[in-house]
């Protein structure tokens, strides 16, 4: 069974000789115990697959996936070679021979990039950043957000963390968004005068007016009052969560916050932004 903070991309191949089709699934079973998970689909199941790889040292490798590319040009694609061009554009290639940091770093990049898939990321207190794969994927991460359009989506984020300002950073510049940050309750009721935010994370427990005042004092004006609210928390009770509500929070997330529960909190109420984002590449 895998968790919510696993995935399985499912890698269609064109071309690849057979002991380069073995070594890529020796490869994904030693990665096997990584949340980030690969597997060869067949040819046969390519239109389901995440990503395809598509070997450009073999034209008829490459004209098969021309055809194939009519009706599912939306699957993303690693082109593999012996030379890598001088000028690569937005392309992406992986280069022979296929080791094991050279695929998976290839494939991660794209899993990042285009899926939008980061569970190393958590959002805590305690942590700026908890990296259960390798460090490699935080590299990854930050060239992922630099390099995403922007959406036109702002963003507030409330929190007196460092650590925590930065994981939201991160993670929601995946998404394009361009983000405010505030440390106080005070100071988030300033950007609020002067910005029309289109989500405010905002969490609980700050200096001076808490979470809960500010997100009463967000929900009472016209101008703010059907922006969505998600209030951010260390602790885990129904009690915390019905205060929440009461104060006009939309949706309400414990701390540390997986990456996964934070794009669906995404998808729910930017939904334009997660379908925008996934078929950016």
């Amino acid at each position: 069974m895998v968790s919510m903070d696993e995935r399985i991309f499912k890698i269609g191949v064109f071309g690849l000789k057979s002991n380069e089709q073995n070594t890529l699934g020796s490869i994904f079973k030693l990665a096997a115990a990584r949340p980030r998970k690969y597997t060869l689909v067949a040819p046969t199941d390519r239109a389901k697959a995440d990503i395809v790889l598509v070997d450009i040292d073999d034209t008829n490798a490459e004209n098969e996936w021309r055809s194939f590319s009519v009706h599912y040009g939306n699957i993303p694609i690693v082109k593999v070679t012996k030379s890598l061009p001088q000028v690569t554009a937005h392309d992406v290639y992986l280069r022979r021979p296929l080791t094991l940091r050279r695929v998976l770093e290839t494939l991660d990049d794209v899993t990042i990039k285009v899926h939008k898939f980061v569970p190393e990321i958590t959002i805590d207190d305690n942590m700026m950043l908890h990296a259960s794969d390798d460090a490699a994927t935080i590299d990854l991460v930050t060239q992922g957000v630099q390099t995403t359009k922007a959406s036109g989506i702002k963003a507030l984020v409330v929190d007196d963390s460092l650590p925590v300002r930065k994981a939201m950073e991160l993670q929601l510049g995946l998404y394009g968004m361009g983000i405010d940050f505030a440390e106080t309750g005070e100071e988030a009721l300033d950007y609020m005068q002067e910005n029309v935010y289109d989500i405010i994370f905002l969490d609980v427990m700050l200096p001076g007016v808490d979470g809960l005042k500010v997100c009463k004092q967000i929900k009472s004006h016209k101008w703010s009052k059907k922006t969505p609210v998600v209030m951010l928390t260390g602790k885990d009770s129904r009690i915390d969560k019905i205060r929440g509500a009461m104060a006009g929070a939309n949706e309400y997330l414990t701390k540390p916050v997986q990456q996964e529960q934070l794009k669906e909190v995404i998808k729910q109420f930017l939904p334009q932004t997660v379908s925008r984002h996934q078929s950016s590449w």
